[in-house]
């Protein structure tokens, strides 16, 4: 699913009305109609309501999402500005199409507390949508601080009024509780930053017709993508068949990250998997890791070498390795041998980061998983999440890398530009070694002959979805990382049903 942004929304809709002889009315009503699905989906019984309608569109959709409650028999009423000067034309006609059922209350923002005080168990917000290109101001500002001072369900129709990514007051945004917006996520929504203002939404496909994309884009990644890119199993298959990586992984007091990645890369389907890690890591890995082989480092406490990695298909370098001197030496010498498809995370990101000229010895399309700090340290600090955006994108395209940003939507750059916000995963994954996890899974797909981008999509989607999967059974808050691997099988079920 591609991200659009306000203009190309317009665009689509422009050219859908065209393309599908529809009018601007028309596809008014079956946008509504799309929302009314979800909305009574996630709140069966919403009980009495209250709709406030701003002068465009956006106000338009809030008056027919009213009158399609009232034919079933809910009860709503509209509130409208008194001072909302011109007023779109399918606004007006919405207008005129509200039944008698349907209370209509104009007035000031004082008016709108009365209204909210009275008998309404929600409200949304149906001011301004995405066409809004400056700050709301005045009786305007004020009625969105009112709606966010009201106590119950507050609810947005597309995006909320004053929302805006780079140019917006604080004050002066709809805090919603749940958004249906439509065709697509909207630019922001995905930022940690806005969490407040759109902590929870629903994407409603209305049909729309998109323009031809002007650049390289920016999608939601979802399970339509992902089923295509798994490849199935052949039944004369072997365990050399889907190849054999090694993971550098572990230091002392740290080696639990080596056996959640190289869990995690048994769980991918790889054939074969060894662990390369310092000397006294060795019982620890195989008696967690039974399936897994195991080399010993020299050194007992930490990596300080790089083995012969010919009979190898992938690497993955960086969970749990610690920050001594001998062990940024390995890591050069692994960089150094540029002969394999790479997954580098953790310990092995901050030797990066301390060591800036080495970045150019990454071999191409390898797949780098900082965390925001990780990033941070590679990258320097940005002044907000749009820019970690823009910084994000181009480290990719300058080191020609795919760069995995790690979070709530997790951010995967690939260096033509295009980028994708992942839509699975939960705040249950904010926990120690789950990012070893998603280190191994990635390792063992790059080791079958997933090409790097197709690893970075299915790896980062089937990581979030077994983490869903966890946090359905037992809540995000006793989440463990041990409870993501053992919903990575489940998950593969369900991606590739």
């Amino acid at each position: 699913m591609r991200i659009l942004s306000p203009l190309e929304i317009k665009q689509a809709d422009l050219l859908t009305q065209k393309n599908q002889n529809i009018s601007s009315m028309g596809l008014m009503e079956r946008a509504v109609s799309a929302f009314l699905k979800p909305f009574l989906l996630r709140f069966p019984e919403p009980g009495p309501g209250l709709i406030v309608a701003g002068p465009g569109n956006n106000g338009g959709d809030g008056l027919a999402l009213a009158r399609l409650l009232a034919e079933k028999k809910q009860t709503v009423c509209v509130f409208i500005p008194d001072f909302s000067g011109k007023l779109s034309e399918e606004r007006v006609k919405q207008e005129k199409k509200l039944p008698a059922s349907v209370k209509v209350v104009r007035g000031n923002p004082d008016d709108l507390v009365k209204e909210m005080a009275g008998h309404c168990g929600w409200v949304c917000d149906a001011l301004f949508g995405v066409g809004l290109n400056r700050k709301p101001e005045g009786d305007w500002a004020k009625i969105i601080r009112n709606l966010n001072n009201f106590g119950g369900l507050k609810i947005a129709l597309d995006v909320p009024s004053g929302f805006q990514p780079a140019n917006r007051s604080e004050d002066a945004v709809f805090t919603a509780d749940w958004v249906g917006t439509f065709h697509c996520p909207k630019p922001g929504f995905l930022y940690p930053s806005n969490q407040k203002y759109v902590p929870e939404f629903a994407v409603i496909d209305i049909g729309l017709e998109e323009p031809e994309p002007s650049g390289p884009g920016i999608f939601f990644l979802e399970k339509k993508n992902i089923k295509g890119l798994i490849r199935p199993r052949k039944r004369f298959s072997h365990k050399g068949t889907f190849g054999h990586g090694v993971l550098f992984a572990g230091s002392k007091g740290k080696m639990g990250a080596a056996v959640l990645a190289a869990k995690g890369m048994l769980r991918s389907g790889i054939g074969l998997a060894t662990v390369y890690g310092p000397s006294s890591g060795r019982i620890i890995v195989q008696t967690s890791v039974p399936e897994a082989m195991w080399i010993s480092d020299p050194e007992k406490d930490s990596i300080s070498a790089c083995p012969p990695l010919g009979t190898y298909s992938s690497i993955g370098l960086g969970p749990g390795l610690s920050n001594q001197p001998q062990t940024g030496k390995a890591v050069k010498q692994i960089l150094e041998r540029g002969i394999l498809p790479l997954v580098v995370d953790a310990d092995a990101l901050n030797i990066l980061s301390e060591n800036k000229d080495w970045l150019k010895l990454l071999p191409p399309f390898s797949l780098l998983t900082p965390h925001p700090k990780e990033f941070e340290r590679l990258a320097g600090k940005s002044e907000n999440d749009q820019e970690v955006v823009y910084k994000a994108l181009n480290f990719s395209k300058k080191h020609n890398i795919i760069l995995i940003l790690k979070g709530a939507f997790t951010l995967i750059c690939h260096p033509d530009g295009r980028a994708w916000f992942n839509s699975t995963g939960n705040a249950g994954m904010a926990t120690a070694g789950s990012g070893d996890v998603l280190t191994g899974l990635l390792t063992g797909l790059l080791a079958q002959g997933y090409p790097p981008l197709e690893t970075a999509l299915l790896g980062v989607y089937w990581h979030g979805y077994a983490g869903d999967l966890a946090a359905a059974a037992i809540g995000q808050p006793s989440m463990l990382a041990g409870d993501i691997l053992e919903n990575l099988g489940a998950a593969f079920l369900e991606i590739s049903a």
